[in-house]
């Protein structure tokens, strides 16, 4: 919750701004609340799509697999140095880089691997078709979700396997990685011209290249809190989604009264209130098939396996937050823009539930503020949830509180309040 006022107005006024002009009159009226601050706004009334031609064509084309962070291409960008930078210039065009990336997911990456040892059983038509785009347009991605997810598996949830195991599973780990850098090299004019694969770099120097980012994700000096900060994210949407499931399946209630219900589990157990994902919980109480990746949900599932599907979908839900963060680390340009790549239909609606109009975020500190067209306050007095009382400084203080135990007792919370959900699916 955002307790400064001019930078609460300033989001307010981003959200509903249509042109630069009025992107420009609500910079300047949150005062020094922009300092160290950048904002990314898509707008309706602006011409210029900063999306790559190609990608923006994918992007637009019916059940495409790749997902935009951004509800439009029309970008418009706006920080105090860039300003400065404009009015210098005067009459002349004032020129920056803009950075993009392609997030792949797991099943993805494994599916390039699979192409580059020519194993393509495995591959469907669809898939096939997007790696033939990859390569065509000589696209920009990343494998920094991929990474993430396997490293729950290869690195932390190592109890119960042998050593064994665990050597297999970052082999494979690295081998994929491997495979994935061949791909990048493949020469983009010889597949073009014959179909042919032929690599820009050798084996040798694939598995080197591969080493670095093995190494520098898993083993640098900052890769512990940078996988630790990724890892507290998903569990926070375990024990989030475990709060909308007990709500869900206890008993019959209106969609309001659910909604009461998830914002006092968000500030008495999560600790946390996540914008994103209540507006998604609440159209998922309005009618299930608006959140179909939820319906795999259902009373009747073994304790186990209930378990590993919320996983599942926690990672999912997780998405837009990690994308958030590269977006906030930026890349090689001033202004750095997320992509997604995923076969998983689900995954892709889910993503394009809440529709982001921009984000606004700090240079130098952990902050950034994805919002809508509609503030979520806004839109939950539209349908009828009074939510005011959760946005009180009282309500910020106990969700304060709340917070300072449960980050230092994830597991001890999940474990009790998935118990509770298990008892309410048998009754």
């Amino acid at each position: 919750m955002i307790k400064d006022q001019y930078l609460k107005q300033g989001l307010y006024n981003l959200s509903i701004a249509s042109n630069a002009s009025e992107v420009l009159e609500s910079w300047i009226m949150m005062g020094d609340s922009n300092n160290d601050k950048v904002a990314i706004i898509s707008l309706d009334n602006y011409h210029r799509s900063v999306y790559p031609a190609a990608l923006n064509n994918l992007i637009k084309s019916n059940n495409s697999h790749f997902i935009p962070y951004f509800e439009s291409d029309k970008l418009y960008f706006i920080d105090n140095e860039l300003l400065a930078e404009i009015f210098s210039n005067q009459e002349k065009d004032t020129e920056f880089g803009i950075d993009y990336s392609i997030m792949l997911d797991t099943n993805y990456a494994s599916y390039i691997d699979n192409f580059i040892r020519n194993d393509w059983s495995s591959i469907n038509n669809e898939v096939f078709t997007s790696i033939d785009l990859l390569i065509r347009n000589n696209f920009r991605y990343d494998y920094i979700f991929y990474m993430i997810e396997n490293y729950k598996n290869s690195f932390v949830n190592i109890e119960a396997n042998n050593e064994n195991a665990i050597r297999d599973k970052k082999t494979n780990l690295y081998l994929n990685l491997v495979s994935l850098e061949l791909f990048k090299s493949i020469d983009r004019d010889e597949y073009i011209n014959t179909g042919a694969l032929k690599y820009n770099i050798s084996m040798n120097e694939a598995q080197l290249l591969a080493d670095q980012i093995y190494n520098g994700i898993f083993y640098s000096s900052h890769a512990t809190e940078m996988m630790d900060y990724f890892l507290s994210i998903q569990r926070y949407m375990v024990l989030l989604i475990i709060g909308m499931m007990q709500i869900k399946f206890e008993s019959k209630t209106t969609v309001q009264k659910r909604m009461q219900k998830l914002f006092e589990f968000s500030t008495n157990v999560v600790g946390i209130y996540f914008d994103r994902e209540m507006v998604i919980a609440h159209k998922y109480f309005i009618a299930q098939s608006n959140v179909r990746i939820l319906n795999k949900i259902n009373k009747g599932i073994k304790p186990d396996k209930l378990f590993q599907i919320i996983e599942n979908i926690a990672w999912d839900f997780s998405v837009p937050r990690i994308m958030e963060r590269q977006l906030v680390n930026g890349g090689a340009g001033r202004y750095f823009i997320p992509f997604f790549l995923s076969n998983d239909y689900n995954l892709r609606e889910l993503l394009r539930l809440f529709k982001v109009k921009g984000i606004v975020y700090s240079k130098s500190k952990d902050f950034f503020v994805p919002f809508t067209k509609t503030f979520s306050q806004g839109y939950f007095e539209t349908h009828n949830c009074n939510v005011q009382s959760y946005f009180t400084d009282e309500a910020l203080s106990r969700r304060a509180t709340t917070f300072k135990y449960s980050r230092k007792n994830q597991s001890q919370l999940i474990k009790i309040e998935f118990d509770k959900l298990v008892k309410i699916m048998n009754e």
